[in-house]
């Protein structure tokens, strides 16, 4: 079994002097990966529920400090060596995907390729209203960008059209450090979410699950994988 660390960047975590303590501590101990998770946006009294809390509510605090995921990574990244880094996760939806397969690229160069790309769909309203994002079909906006970036990683010059993206013979570099590729992780506890894992991703990143619901979240997505062709 791998053991990771979640939670950099967040509250007294987003101190860099904390950053650099536990992220050093990781990787002397033997700890996998550190994981960053990402909001651009809280608010006093959301509306949104919160999908992994029994009471719909989200722990941290709307005033507490929230680093973004891909500098404190960088950051981690600068006073390490060994230790694999992913955003745990970044809400791709609220971003553009050309200039997140470039900051990506960068942080994979960066920590000499020990990054891995999660990604989620996001679950508040009030967040993407703030960014001047539609709320709706972000699920549909997650799976284009993914496709949109994996063009931009592997291919130079690159073109993508789609419902919410497109361009046409773009260079940007750098790419990935293997092979024009960058390793994928789908969060979410939802059927769609593990459906995203096995069709489009290379690990799911499940979030705050109970123990008694493990099991059957696995067996959904081993099913989806099986459909795939995928093991």
């Amino acid at each position: 079994m791998r053991v990771g660390l979640h939670a950099l960047g967040i509250g007294d975590g987003a101190r860099p002097e904390v950053i650099r303590a536990v992220a050093t501590a990781a990787e002397t101990h033997g700890f996998a990966r550190l994981w960053c998770g990402e909001h651009v946006v809280l608010v006093d009294a959301p509306a949104s529920r919160y999908p992994y809390s029994a009471d719909g509510r989200i722990a941290v605090p709307a005033d507490a400090d929230w680093l973004d995921p891909m500098l404190a990574l960088t950051f981690a990244a600068a006073v390490t060596s060994r230790i694999e880094l992913a955003s745990g996760v970044l809400l791709l939806p609220e971003h553009n995907p050309v200039l997140v397969a470039k900051q990506a690229a960068t942080l994979d160069v960066l920590s000499a390729g020990r990054f891995s790309l999660g990604v989620g769909v996001g679950w508040s309203a009030e967040e993407f209203a703030a960014l001047g994002i539609p709320f709706a079909g972000r699920g549909r906006r997650t799976e284009e960008y993914l496709a949109a970036m994996r063009v931009v990683w592997a291919e130079d010059p690159a073109s993508f059209t789609g419902e919410f993206t497109r361009f046409e013979a773009i260079r940007v570099n750098p790419k990935p450090l293997r092979d024009g590729r960058l390793p994928v992780v789908v969060g979410g506890n939802s059927d769609a979410a593990l459906r995203r894992a096995a069709t489009l991703a290379d690990g799911w990143y499940g979030f705050n699950v109970p123990a008694a619901d493990v099991p059957a979240r696995v067996a959904v997505l081993a099913a989806e994988c099986a459909r795939q062709g995928r093991r």
